[in-house]
């Protein structure tokens, strides 16, 4: 009986040294996890606000070339992905885009651009117009 009684106290660390290194693993597994699936929500949310971008740009950049009298209706979502919201602004020839604390920009082909009033929602329209080299993005086309 001495013999089996000096072993049962020992079971308690090794236990114990066992179920935290195991702990240990699974809390940095974990962290690692939560870092992609963060760097993954980033990633989406910069490139949605790089195609937003694109789609002001582009249309922008197209009624500038045509010249004085085009315009063209177009929409942008009314937020980016998991409904983060946006501000767009354009400074000489530079469209910005801003979201939480990121900025994206693109360049444009001209400086002559005002935005009196761009309306978010897939649903909503937007018009582009070419008055004279001046181009402006609201609502309506309303062409001088």
């Amino acid at each position: 009986m001495g013999f089996f009684s000096t072993r049962s106290g020992q079971g308690g660390p090794e236990f114990s040294v066992v179920v935290g290194f195991v702990l240990l693993i699974f809390l940095v597994v974990l962290m690692t996890v939560f870092q992609k699936q963060s760097e993954t929500y980033d990633f989406q949310v910069f490139t949605d606000a790089k195609r937003v971008a694109s789609i002001l740009s582009s249309n922008i950049n197209m009624i500038s070339q045509n010249g004085h009298g085009y315009y063209r209706y177009f929409s942008v979502p009314d937020t980016l992905v998991s409904y983060m919201e946006y501000d767009v602004s354009i400074a000489g020839n530079f469209l910005w885009l801003n979201y939480t604390d990121t900025t994206y920009s693109v360049q444009l082909i001209t400086n002559n651009v005002s935005i009196i009033d761009l309306v978010k929602g897939d649903n909503e329209t937007n018009c582009v117009s070419n008055i004279y080299g001046e181009i402006f993005i609201n609502g309506t086309c309303v062409l001088e």
